[in-house]
């Protein structure tokens, strides 16, 4: 994107589908590097842990704008 933002696909997990936007200054460079850890509120939160965070990241070799599902992480 011009601004400096980068627009992610999310794929698998609680936010399968979603898209979202990170700023480049805090991605980096690296592409490989790319990826998130976040909480995920409501129904759709780690059911015995509400506090766990979704791991997504692109797969390695793959689109750095399609990132996958990991699992989640306390």
């Amino acid at each position: 994107m011009d601004d400096g933002m980068v627009r992610v696909e999310l794929v698998g997990g609680p936010l399968d589908g979603e898209t979202q936007e990170h700023a480049l200054a805090d991605l980096g460079p690296d592409t490989d590097a790319w990826g998130t850890h976040m909480v995920v509120d409501g129904p759709r939160c780690h059911p015995h842990d509400p506090a766990a965070r979704a791991v997504y990241e692109p797969e390695d070799g793959g689109d750095p704008h399609r990132w996958t599902w990991r699992g989640w992480s306390p």
